[in-house]
């Protein structure tokens, strides 16, 4: 079974060593201590709840009613299996908890899956950031969840993406 929990300070280790697996540029475990401990940030974990594995995780840093998704990963061996979805969904609920209208991330563009995933979750495709990722040099799209509150992941799944 696979719980999503908010990350702890124990956690951090665990979640920057799937970041160096997943990006080219990856934060350390420091930039992720010091992110948890700020008031407008929260963290969510996937753990295998037998194994008390960490699988994946997903990040927000808030400003207002307006948040910016800043990571989301899955171990590549863990992909594919649903989890990024459940860590979008339990996000989101977080994300309304705390007051949160809107939601924006950056994507690679190539990263055909990822944007796949987000549009599931209510995300559209709003802008191009030029040149935005490094190793390798690659444009980002801008997506936007501006529609969070009233409206739950359930029924966005019957709307067209």
């Amino acid at each position: 079974m696979i719980i999503v929990r908010l990350m702890k300070e124990e956690d951090c280790k665990a979640v920057a060593a799937i970041e160096q697996v997943c990006f080219s540029c990856p934060w350390s475990e420091q930039s992720f201590l010091d992110a948890i401990k700020r008031r407008d940030v929260f963290y969510l974990v996937a753990e295998k709840e037998e194994k008390r594995e960490i699988i994946g995780y997903i990040g927000v840093w808030q400003s207002f009613e307006e948040a910016d998704i800043t990571n989301v990963a899955v171990v590549p061996e863990e992909r594919k299996k649903g989890i990024g979805l459940l860590l979008l969904e339990s996000m989101i609920k977080e994300a309304l908890y705390r007051g949160i209208l809107a939601l924006v991330l950056e994507v690679r563009a190539s990263n055909q899956a990822a944007i796949q995933l987000y549009k599931k979750a209510g995300f559209m495709v709003e802008g191009v950031r030029t040149g935005y990722y490094e190793k390798p040099k690659e444009d980002a799209l801008l997506m936007w969840n501006r529609s969070l509150r009233g409206i739950t992941i359930e029924k966005q799944k019957n709307y067209p993406v």
